[in-house]
């Protein structure tokens, strides 16, 4: 009989996807899922061994309010007696893990952090610091995308058993499509992101390029207007939220991807124009730092800098392949990962 593994966590996202293909290898895996569940999570875990309680979180905080599904929370732990739960995303279903510890004394737990909630949220104000940190302080076993954003962890927490590996893919190809004039941005429109500063870069830019903006969010009437005021419309496009298919298909043509966060951990939106032979044009932030190289497989951003004064190394797109087949493979960084929980 396999071990019970509890994920606590969004079962409607396709990162958790993605992590149950691979645990389902291994143990019998159960969820707990506050927002809901996707028709595919469906397909791989059985029905009997799903729990949603509606209660959407948000990840940008103020989730106080689910501390009112804790006692729920840990009747279903109770009664299913996993020998892991792992928890994704630290300020709200980490928090509601760590505070349901005590409940299966056996039980190991697994915290599973994202980005924003170990690089941005414990910074806001004290009160998340201190969620964060006793979130952090009640994992056995700790999971971080990035390395910067492990030194992060330790700094808040001190030293834990902590596995750096990225979202990454079942498998990867070498992309020989033909590119078109096209900068793909693809992050959210949120202030974070600054897509306004992407805008405004690309109006000093080469008119034949095309600026296709996907995603959706709070700023993109913003951008949008922006957009227009700086003559643009013919040039950029929104695009809004796009299936994989989709982003896909943007990916094989776009010349440049474009993403300058102020923050963040591995995007996957990186790893995914990496593999598909785009040029990199990003922040210069510790994680964008553990993959690009500036000027050889990818760009720091500068809003000073033309497209046609950018240099790259004539052979970046086989250095991008060659990274990730060696450190990107998601099913053998669960398998390594599994090994250490389990021995």
């Amino acid at each position: 009989m396999k071990p019970k593994y509890l994920l606590l966590a969004d079962g409607s996202s396709p990162h958790i996807l993605k992590w149950a293909k691979e645990l389902v290898k291994y143990f019998d895996v159960y969820i707990v899922s506050l927002n809901g569940i996707s028709e595919e999570l469906l397909e791989v875990i059985d029905s009997s061994n799903i729990y949603v309680l509606n209660e959407k979180t948000i990840s940008t905080g103020g989730n106080h309010k689910l501390i009112l599904k804790l006692p729920k929370i840990k009747k279903i732990i109770k009664n299913i007696s996993p020998h892991y739960l792992n928890a994704h995303y630290l300020s709200s279903y980490g928090f509601l893990g760590a505070l349901s510890t005590g409940v299966v004394p056996s039980m190991k737990l697994i915290q599973s952090t994202w980005g924003s909630d170990v690089l941005v949220e414990p910074f806001l104000n004290s009160l998340r610091k201190v969620v964060a940190k006793y979130s952090l302080s009640k994992a056995d076993y700790i999971t971080s995308d990035s390395w910067y954003m492990g030194d992060v962890i330790t700094d808040l927490v001190g030293e834990k058993d902590i596995t750096v590996f990225p979202f990454g893919f079942d498998k990867i190809e070498q992309s020989d499509s033909k590119k078109e004039k096209i900068i793909f941005s693809n992050r959210a429109l949120k202030d974070f992101y600054n897509i306004d500063k992407i805008i405004k870069w690309f109006a000093r830019q080469d008119s034949d390029y095309r600026l296709i903006i996907a995603n959706d969010g709070v700023e993109r009437e913003n951008l949008e207007s922006l957009t227009k005021k700086l003559a643009l419309e013919s040039r950029v496009q929104f695009v809004g939220y796009l299936s994989s298919t989709e982003q896909e298909e943007y990916y094989r043509k776009a010349t440049y991807y474009v993403s300058i966060p102020s923050s963040d951990a591995t995007s996957v939106s990186l790893l995914e124009a990496m593999m598909y032979g785009v040029i990199p044009i990003v922040s210069n932030i510790p994680a964008n730092r553990e993959w690009v190289l500036d000027s050889v497989n990818g760009i720091f951003f500068d809003e000073l800098k033309a497209l046609n004064k950018l240099e790259i190394s004539e052979n970046f797109a086989q250095i991008n392949y060659n990274m990730l087949k060696k450190r990107a493979i998601f099913p053998q960084s669960i398998e390594d990962f599994i090994k250490k929980v389990i021995s």
